[in-house]
């Protein structure tokens, strides 16, 4: 017979037994029960104790039907590859040279291969085809996107490229993706202003940035403002005339090039235009104003209008050579 002290002794003691036991268990039933492959601190474990045969770091990998696809690196070297599960077999290829300098943007797999955008010297996208080992590349792309119905590439000029579109981006900074929904509305961000684009229809629908509202206005969608501050000549008079589309659209007052020469434009939206500026310059001998040799006049600027918005236009000659810097205007609060 147990005392009624013996028995609560024995139940704790049970109860406490039981419990380890369900630790235990569980703990167990979680350990068999981990997903392979895994990747861990740049290995990547096909079985709980059997890691790829790779020289070097494993960066990220997608798993098929009967294989594996990888992208690793190591001292000299990114490069590609494919473990087929049946027969425990790997097959690698390089990719790109690696060093220290080099920052890898993103990785994307597709079904039977692997893209990757490498930041160095030049911002390079890869696709490396894991059948044939064929390795293509091109040059300037800051981001990418694998989305479902294809890919979608940054430019290091600010261009948004699609499968069949391309749309200009107007960023003061350097822009990348930062994500996506319903693989079609695609947000790109400098970190300071972030634009949504619309895949299914092909243009950009928001915009916003940080205590920043942009300037709407019915009278004119671009506002080209002309800073013609030579360094190394005497200031004359000069103006400008502006030709949109092979079309006259007027000119600015003529003023000493030390001035800053101002003129709106009112350009149908949705559509990209070609804006020409001539540089027009008063003659002391002559006393009349005579058109600069081409060596002088700046080059086109190509424009894509965006609805609702106004776009802003800074062109500066120092003398030697033109920059032009374009963006969205901003309401000065």
């Amino acid at each position: 017979m147990i005392s009624k002290t013996g028995y609560h002794v024995y139940r704790i003691a049970f109860r406490g037994i039981l419990f380890l036991f369900l630790f235990k268990f569980s703990f167990y039933s979680a350990a068999i029960g981990t997903a392979f492959p895994a990747l861990m601190n740049g290995k990547l474990y096909i079985e709980p104790s059997v890691t790829l045969p790779v020289q070097g770091v494993v960066l990220d990998y997608s798993v098929r039907d009967t294989a594996i696809l990888f992208v690793a690196k190591n001292e000299k070297e990114i490069v590609a590859g494919v473990y087929t599960i049946p027969d425990k077999n790997t097959i690698q290829f390089p990719i790109a040279a690696y060093s220290e300098g080099a920052q890898i943007k993103r990785i994307a797999f597709e079904l039977d291969a692997v893209y990757i955008c490498v930041h160095e010297n030049d911002s390079i996208l890869y696709r490396a085809d894991m059948n044939t080992g064929l390795v293509k590349q091109v040059s300037e792309v800051s981001d990418f996107l694998l989305l479902q119905d294809g890919l979608v590439i940054l430019k290091k000029d600010n261009t948004f490229i699609s499968s069949d579109f391309v749309l200009p981006l107007y960023f003061s900074g350097k822009p990348s993706f930062k994500g996506y929904i319903d693989d079609r509305m695609v947000f790109v961000t400098d970190d300071i202003d972030t634009e949504v684009i619309d895949i299914k229809e092909k243009k950009a629908v928001y915009r916003y940035g940080n205590n920043v509202q942009l300037a709407v206005s019915s009278e004119y969608t671009v506002v080209l403002a002309i800073n013609d501050i030579p360094t190394h000549e005497k200031a004359s008079r000069v103006f400008y005339k502006i030709y949109c589309n092979g079309q006259d659209y007027g000119r600015t007052e003529p003023l000493l090039s030390i001035n800053q020469s101002i003129i709106q434009l009112n350009l149908p939206s949705g559509q990209y235009h070609e804006i020409v500026i001539e540089r027009w310059r008063l003659d002391e001998n002559s006393e009349q104003y005579i058109r600069e040799n081409n060596i002088r006049q700046p080059k086109p600027v190509i424009l894509f209008i965006y609805p609702g918005r106004v776009i802003d236009v800074k062109l500066t000659y120092d003398g030697l050579e033109y920059r032009v810097v374009t963006g969205f205007k901003i309401i000065e609060k």
